[in-house]
């Protein structure tokens, strides 16, 4: 019996290829604020979905506006798309964009908790005027939704 080695062998299957972590899935999370005396109680949910280092979807958001005074239902949903870091709890860079506004979009910021299956995100949740895409209120926030 012989055998031969040779230098040149491969130890795995492209063993050098970029390797990310799996965040394709729907999560929710909270958005609690306060944004020029009006406070924001409401639900944030997005489905991810993945290929490599490339993430899109939808998002929706519903909850109420407050001012103590008065109360107004909210409600918003669109679409997705992004960038996910290589290695595990990856950085995570978000683009939404909504239907009601083509020209909206809003960039969140943040990175995923590979142990706890959720993300955390930074940026503007943002609310437009009545029947207008003019940006009425901002909340500037950091928020959890888990998976």
């Amino acid at each position: 019996i012989m055998a031969a080695c040779s230098s040149d062998a491969s130890t795995g299957p492209n063993d050098s290829a970029p390797k990310y972590e799996s965040i394709a899935g729907t999560y929710n999370g909270s958005m609690i604020g306060l944004s020029q005396g009006v406070g924001l109680s409401a639900v944030f949910s997005m489905t991810v979905n993945q290929t490599g280092g490339t993430a899109s979807g939808s998002w929706g958001i519903s909850g109420t506006l407050g001012d103590g005074v008065s109360t107004l239902q909210v409600s918003g949903t669109g679409m997705l798309s992004g960038s996910i870091a290589q290695g595990t709890n990856p950085s995570v860079n978000l683009t939404i964009h909504t239907g009601a506004c083509p020209n909206y979009s809003a960039t969140f910021s943040g990175a995923y908790d590979s142990a706890n299956k959720r993300i955390t995100l930074t940026g503007p949740v943002d609310f437009f005027a009545a029947n207008s895409c003019t940006v009425a209120l901002t909340y500037n926030m950091t928020f959890i939704l888990t998976r």
